[in-house]
Formats: structure tokens, sequence, C-alpha cells
């Protein structure tokens, strides 16, 4: 958070007047901040306590939970769902405590989903098959936006349901032309044990058990799959979620599929890094991507893991994969395993007509998405200092961790649909993704090119795959500083062009054309 936006944020009425350009919006906004306050609605306590990072950073945890904490999925006290009252509510188009604050406390709305029996909700006469996500709806990115877009293609043959988990609550959903939570349950169960982003949830002898099983989970997924009569189970992920839903769903013998969006069935960290932040290779003796204590070795995490994860595998029906490198990194772990199927991510898509142009100085390069240390922010920092006379000129567009302000120009978080216009604003000549461990896709990749950039991208995974079969980049060895900067500072016009004109032969897989393949497979499972 910048000195500006602190300061501004111990005055409340200047700092969202500061925020907000839009007068009539402001002050709303400024009103529903005093009937907020006034009707005790907001519970700072709860919110710091919960949300320490939030205390650090100086600012009124209110104003936080207005234009940062309910897009995150924060909660202001232990009673109101945000989440639950802005889709149950056609009406709420601004943050819904304030709506509540100004309007719904009037009318007496209901703040929370009262469970009820999900037979309920069982459809016999269709066929009714359950998404699992990890993220919490609301703050959905790019694996959640996947199973939105199969259901919103789904035919009217079928019922979904969605149940997620964010380490905190276990939440389900039904979706009949729009969302409706149908019941919470009160249950943490945190699996995430990535180092990256992750602060105090390690691995120890104590809790290792505790990772892949846990009774009030199994009670849930055994009342869910039994009441609602489930046909099919699309798990999209299962941090967050017990092995548990495995030896249910095997037991009713109910098929399932597994999206493989990341390595998480191959290592718990997820990401295959060392303790330098690159790529590990699988050589374990370096680990620097698994959060665990002292009393328990990597080893052991891993033998564990992988076993549990070879028959979550083994089970199910089709194990899908974006592109041929993930389905190659699965199979050195698992060389027995034939079930994979290859399905392409779909988007929506949307060439832009602007037109990338090289030559100039400083060179303006676009680093799109979330860049943290294994995506390459502590890459990017280098190229920096060792760009001396400022050839570079990086611009951001999404978040970055550590905080890269004084490295380039930070543009913030962006919605999908506008990235094309905010590219055409910038006018930068091209985009850089250095991952510093395989992607299994990269929707920024694909990203780029419809904004009509060329791509300089580490020599691994999917971005390998993709770009040396289009021809729409510069592949680098990420761990080469200098080599990287020599690259891009040494393009020639004849090869840049040459990549522009790759660009624009790519053909991207349509979100229709992928929604239709998941649903013949889908057909092909169930009847």
């Amino acid at each position: 958070m910048s000195f500006k936006n602190k300061l501004f944020a111990k005055f409340p009425s200047k700092y969202i007047n500061y925020k907000v350009k839009d007068k009539s919006k402001a002050l709303e906004i400024n009103e529903g901040y005093k009937a907020i306050r006034k009707n005790n609605l907001f519970d700072d306590d709860f919110y710091l306590r919960k949300y320490p990072k939030v205390s650090s950073s100086g600012m009124d945890p209110l104003l936080h939970y207005i234009f940062f904490g309910f897009g995150e999925g924060k909660k202001p006290n232990d009673t109101f769902d945000g989440v639950f009252y802005k889709n149950h509510y056609s009406d709420v188009d601004i943050n819904p405590l304030i709506h509540y604050a100004l309007y719904g406390i009037g009318e007496n709305r209901q703040i929370s989903v009262s469970n009820k029996d999900l037979s309920e909700f069982y459809s016999s006469n269709k066929k009714n098959i359950l998404f699992v996500l990890h993220e919490k709806i609301g703050t959905v990115g790019g694996t959640g936006f996947l199973n939105i877009d199969i259901i919103n293609n789904l035919s009217e043959d079928y019922n979904a349901f969605i149940l997620t988990s964010d380490g905190e609550d276990v939440e389900l959903w039904n979706v009949k032309g729009n969302l409706e939570k149908i019941a919470n349950y009160d249950v943490s169960f945190d699996t995430n044990f990535s180092i990256i982003d992750n602060d105090d949830n390690f691995i120890s002898q104590n809790n290792f058990e505790s990772i892949f099983s846990n009774d009030d989970l199994a009670i849930i997924y055994d009342e869910i799959l039994s009441k609602l009569g489930i046909d099919l189970v699309h798990i999209n992920h299962l941090i967050n979620h017990s092995f548990d839903l495995i030896n249910i769903m095997v037991k009713k013998a109910i098929p399932f599929v597994v999206n493989l969006h990341d390595f998480y069935y191959i290592c718990p960290s997820i990401h295959l890094v060392d303790r330098n932040c690159q790529y590990c290779g699988f050589s374990c003796k370096d680990c620097g991507g698994i959060a665990h204590k002292s009393d328990i070795s990597r080893e052991s995490i891993l033998e564990r893991w992988q076993k549990e994860c070879l028959n979550l595998l083994e089970k199910s029906s089709v194990n899908i994969a974006p592109t041929q490198s993930v389905t190659d990194i699965y199979r050195e772990i698992y060389p027995d395993l034939d079930n994979f199927r290859i399905i392409e991510h779909g988007v929506n898509v949307d060439k832009s007509q602007y037109r990338a142009k090289f030559g100039f100085k400083p060179i303006k390069i676009l680093v799109p998405g979330h860049v943290s240390p294994h995506k390459g922010s502590l890459i990017i920092k280098q190229l920096k200092e060792l760009d001396k006379s400022n050839n570079f000129e990086f611009h951001f567009m999404g978040t970055t961790i550590p905080n890269l302000n004084s490295y380039g120009v930070n543009h913030g978080k962006y919605e999908r649909n506008d990235f094309n216009h905010i590219v055409s604003d910038i006018a930068p000549s091209l985009s850089l993704i250095l991952s510093a461990c395989p992607e299994t896709y990269s929707y920024t990749l694909t990203e780029s090119w419809m904004a009509g950039l060329p791509v300089v991208a580490s020599d691994l995974g999917a971005l390998r795959e993709r770009i040396s079969s289009t021809g729409g980049g510069w592949l680098v060895d990420y761990t080469d500083i200098n080599g990287i900067y020599d690259l891009i500072i040494n393009i020639n016009q004849e090869d840049y062009e040459n990549k522009l004109l790759n660009i624009s032969k790519i053909k991207f897989n349509d979100v229709n054309e992928m929604c239709d393949e998941y649903i013949a497979l889908y057909n092909e499972l169930i009847d």
C-alpha cells in the first residue's frame, strides 16, 4: 500500500473520494460507510484478528473490506455472508455490506444461507453433476472460470452444483440460471502446503495423517452425493478437500473426472520449485516448495502423497490436461497411467486491432497476471537492475509479489474483457512471461497473443509447447538474466514482424468448442 493510500485511509471520506471518481457512487459509499459504523455491522477486531496483514498495512479495516476485502473473499464479521447476499438478491450492484446497511437492514433481508434438506434440490429427471473447486465463489480465477464456462453451456438436461472449500468454509451452490448458495458448513480444512504465499500452514508429524482424511468432510461428502443423487463429479481441484471424497465416490460407483490445472497431484507444494525458486526437476534434496516442520522429511511426505494421488488418478475415469506437456510431466512420476485426455482451455476469442511495434526506446514490455516469485517477479527485478540505461519500461497488469511498483508502471488488476483495451492504451512492444516452473497452459499467454503481442517466455512446460508450435514468441532460459536482456535488446525488425505474422495465424480454442468436448465426455460417462 502506497504512502498516499495510507494517508488517505485515515480519513474515510477523503479516501473514498480519492478512489471513486464517480461522485454519485462516492456519495453512496460514504453514506454506506457511515451507516455500517452507526449500526455496528463491521467487527474491526474480528477482521484484524482473522486477517493480520490488514493490520500491518495501517489501513482502516472497513475501508479495506469495502475496496479490497470483499473481492478477496474476506468476511466483515462472523455472521454476514457477503457472497451469499450479493448472489441471493439481484439488485445488489455495490459492496453487499454497504447495500445491507443502506437498504437491506430496513427490509429485513437475509444475510446468510439457511441450510435446508438437500433432497429438495434433487432432480430425478435430470443429470446431476457436482463441480468441486478450491476457490470461493466470488474470487474464482482461471480454474474456476473454466467450470463456470462449462456450467453456462450445459443443456436443460443437467442440474449443476458447485462445492467449494477455501480452508475455512465449505459451501454448496446450485446453478439454475444464477448462483444460489444452498448450504454452508463451518469446517476448517486447509491443505495449501506451498511455501509460496503461505505464512503458517505447515505439515508436521502431528498433522500429517489429518491432511488426507477428515471425518466432518466425509459426512458432508456422503450427504451431498446421496441426497442430491449425483451422477458425475468433476474435480476441478482438491486443495482444501480431503481424499475421503474419492473413497466415497468409488464406494457409491459414481464416475468422476479430474482436471490437471497444476502439479498438486505430484507434490503438495503445487509449484515444483527449489529453495532458489527455480524449477526443481523432481530433485527433492533442495526442495523449496513444501511447507513442513523438521520432524517430518520431504521424502516421507512425497511417498505417502503420491500413493494417495496415484489412487485418485487411477480411479478417475479421465484425467484432463490442457496441453500435452502436462501429461508428459505426470507420466514421469506415474508411468503406468493411461487415462489422460487433452482438452485445451477455451476462451472468448477477441482478437485486438492493436498493431504492436518495435524499435522505440525505451521498449515497453507488458508483464501480465499474478507475478509472484515462482511466476518470475524476482527475475523481473534482476532484469531491471541490469538495465542501467533504462532501455526497458515494464508495465504490470495484475498483481506482483513482492511489490514491483518501483520497477515499472502498475496498472492494477484487470477484468478479462478489459485486457485488449488496456494493452492498446499502454502500447507495449511485447509481453514477458518468465515463470520459474512449468505452466500447464498460461491464460496470460493466450491473452497476450489475442492482444497482438509476441511473447518472451520461459523454455518450460506449456510455454515451450505452445510457443514452439506457433512461433508466437521467443523462448529463453529464465535463469540467464543477461541472455534474456540481450535477446530483447537485439530483436531485429524482420524477426519481430515474423512473430507478429505467426500470431495472426494462431487459432484459439473457442469456449463453446471446449464446452462441447466436456459435455460429450459427461454424456459418455453418465450414459
